[in-house]
């Protein structure tokens, strides 16, 4: 061989060394980052047991080890990202939101307690692109949790648990392991989770995810089946009806048209139903405890949920501005403002959105729209997964708040990140991935030929 034969290969060896260091780096972070996700998986689909199980063994504080390393992630991510400028000026506007919230009264642990709660959404959006490339690990944990939550769901339908309906300290504050309730008189189960309508949710979501990567139609009708089952043993039927709708339009995505048309109706749904709470006049009878059915609780919320909440924007002048981030839901029943009436639970994504952020919060909502319908257009397994799942929690979303389930938080955000993300995948997982080929096929070594 030549010496001018000679130099190509060298160089091409040395090209591939010089990203051994990097490439490693880069598996490691990766892997880190997979792990710190199915851990908030595993938390999340046996809060219930571990709550309960932790607080005997006095190491409560363990279960918000996930959250904290997703916080730890998301900053030191954030330090390198380079990504939409959107992003950035959707985390100014939590910051100066936080502020406006703090001038109408909140304390600094308001939009803290908030934060926490967003963290795994933040985590995904900026780290989303190192779980795509653990694909395949983090769907063997979804598939575990999903095997777990129907398990559990059918054990706590038979059996009496310990865990149910048992609450503990933190503090001054007092959480339960899991909520003890029913529904028609029926017992709603909620297997290893803390409540049967995150029981449900797991269902749901796990379900869709897998069944986007599934070739056979048998296996996936099988599964649809067993996952829908769990969900009315549940007895959540926001859920049930959002897995249906989900499953029903799913092969309108093929269809340029009518997916568009169809995601739009999804997502303006959502606005239409609290609009028409405020506008409309309905029977109070509707919403009464003694009055039990299907729509019972869409009546609640029709009635008295969204109307008060409605009532409190306005009184306080907050239309346009809201009440700025943390003075609405969970952080707001923590930490209450003086002579401010917001209700711990808006039961709905637009009308929590409106709450917080006014007119931006709104049009937050509405970028639902955008995001699914470039997920669609995206074509791929991921963005079919992704796009079924989102689906599923905006239609949930009509009467909750999904932006305050941890699962679903990581869920979207893994679906902003890929609605985000338009370059390929970096140089540097191609060339591991080449070098760990070389490994297998030349395990002496580097061929040169």
């Amino acid at each position: 061989m030549s010496c001018k034969e000679e130099a190509p290969i060298m160089k091409s060896a040395l090209s591939l060394r010089r990203y051994d260091k990097p490439a490693l780096l880069a598996v490691n972070k990766s892997t880190l980052m997979v792990w710190t996700a199915i851990s908030l998986l595993l938390v999340e689909t046996f809060s219930g047991a571990l709550r309960y199980y932790f607080d005997m063994a006095g190491v409560s504080a363990v279960l918000y080890v996930p959250k904290i390393l997703c916080a730890a992630f998301f900053l030191l991510e954030l330090l390198t990202l380079k990504t939409h400028r959107l992003l950035w000026l959707l985390l100014l506007g939590l910051v100066l939101s936080s502020a406006w919230g703090m001038l109408q009264g909140a304390v600094l642990q308001n939009p803290l307690f908030s934060l926490i709660v967003y963290v795994p959404l933040l985590f995904a959006i900026v780290c989303g692109e190192h779980l795509e490339q653990r694909r395949k690990e983090l769907s063997w944990a979804i598939g575990f949790c999903l095997a777990a939550t129907i398990l559990g769901v059918y054990l706590d339908s038979l059996f009496s648990v310990p865990w149910k309906g048992y609450s503990y300290n933190i503090g001054d504050q007092q959480l339960s392991a899991n909520v003890s309730w029913g529904a028609d008189g029926v017992d709603r189960a909620a297997g290893f989770a803390r409540m049967s309508t995150s029981a449900a949710m797991l269902t749901a979501l796990f379900t869709l995810y897998l069944c986007a990567f599934m070739r056979s139609r048998l296996l996936i009708l099988v599964l649809a089946g067993v996952a829908f089952s769990t969900i009315l043993i549940t007895t959540n039927k926001s859920t049930a009806l959002a897995f249906l709708v989900t499953l029903a339009v799913m092969p309108l995505f093929r269809y340029r048209l009518p997916s568009r048309l169809v995601l739009s109706a999804m997502v303006l749904m959502g606005l239409v139903l609290p609009m028409l709470s405020l506008w409309a006049e309905l029977d109070p009878n509707l919403a009464s405890s003694g009055n039990e059915g299907a729509l019972s609780s869409l009546y609640d919320r029709m009635i008295n949920t969204w109307p008060s909440l409605g009532e409190e924007v306005i009184r306080r002048g907050w239309a346009w501005t809201g009440g700025g981030f943390g003075m609405v839901g969970s952080a707001i029943g923590m930490f209450p403002v003086d002579n401010v009436k917001y209700p711990s639970v808006a039961d709905s994504v637009a009308m929590y959105l409106w709450a917080s952020f006014g007119i931006v919060g709104a049009a937050l909502y509405a970028m639902l729209v955008p995001m699914l319908i470039t997920l669609r257009d995206k074509n791929s397994w991921m963005s079919r997964a992704m796009l079924g799942v989102t689906l599923c929690i905006v239609v949930v979303g009509w009467t909750t708040d999904v932006l305050e389930v941890p699962v679903c938080d990581l869920f979207l955000g893994l679906a902003i990140s890929h609605a985000l993300r338009r370059k390929p995948v970096p140089t540097h997982w191609l060339i591991m991935e080449r070098r760990r080929t070389d490994r297998d096929n030349y395990p002496d070594g580097l061929q040169l030929t």
